[in-house]
């Protein structure tokens, strides 16, 4: 018998600016199960960031339900908000693991464990966030996402803002990380690159409802939405001919998806 989903919502609707205000979610159903990675992806607007903060029951539920874990890894897209300003790094990645009934000294040292996992040296893990490079402090996030051993992590749009060969090496940090935990994770992002990278499903969603399911292959090669066709046609041409040239060109994780799914489409 397989074990239940970490996450699962049917039907839910939810209102960020309460009763008289636009439904951001719309009978949004789906489930997360242990140690899967589902990435959401949408057009601006469409309500991906608020299916997280849904998860995470910072947002009301006007309908339907929500099952999530107690235990939730929050990776934000902007990493400073993870950190108090007046603590040096290790502290706040030892936070969790404190507030989660640690000792001290315990949280301390698996912290320092994690920040060396995630390729940080003791002189960057003493200063304090702003000196940090950006790179750096989003490993540091990841290290503090993971530091009280969550069963999920939520991603916001993690690499956002990075250039090609940093979001690729986080992707790849990240997942080695989370997979070696078996850690579930949701994942939102504008960037089918990424998407292609992380996922083992990906949810389109347009104007606050979940439009269609699939694995990155099957929606790069027979998307069946206009809006997964809309969020394609930015990255891949949808010609076959031309997709296939595509394939062919030397290209980032986030300026050529197909290069993630050519082994499948050849």
């Amino acid at each position: 018998m397989s074990a239940p989903a970490v996450v699962e919502l049917r039907g839910v609707v939810v209102r960020p600016g309460g009763e008289g205000s636009p439904k951001v979610l719309r009978g949004c159903s789906l489930s997360v199960n242990p140690g899967e990675k589902v990435v959401i992806v949408g057009e601006s607007g469409s309500g991906k960031t608020t299916i997280l903060r849904t998860i995470a029951r910072l947002l009301p539920i006007e309908e339907g339900t929500l099952r999530a874990p107690d235990s939730i890894g929050w990776l934000p897209q902007h990493p400073l908000t993870a950190f108090d300003p007046r603590w040096p790094v290790i502290r706040s990645v030892c936070e969790p693991m404190i507030l989660a009934g640690e000792k001290r000294t315990d949280a301390r040292s698996r912290a320092v464990k994690l920040l060396e996992s995630v390729k940080l040296s003791r002189m960057q893990w003493d200063m304090r966030p702003r000196a940090l490079s950006g790179g750096q402090l989003r490993r540091a996030a990841v290290a503090r996402a993971i530091a009280a051993s969550p069963s999920l992590i939520l991603a916001d749009e993690p690499t956002a803002g990075l250039d090609p060969e940093a979001a690729l090496s986080l992707v790849d940090l990240f997942k080695q990380i989370t997979s070696a935990r078996g850690t579930a994770v949701a994942w939102v992002t504008h960037d089918l690159g990424v998407a292609s990278a992380v996922a083992d499903r990906v949810i389109v969603l347009a104007e606050g409802k979940i439009v269609e399911v699939a694995t990155m292959h099957r929606l790069a090669v027979n998307p069946r939405t206009g809006a997964a066709r809309r969020l394609l046609n930015a990255w891949l041409p949808l010609d076959p001919v031309e997709a296939r040239k595509q394939f062919r060109k030397p290209g980032s994780v986030t300026a050529n998806p197909a290069a993630w799914i050519q082994s499948d489409a050849d």
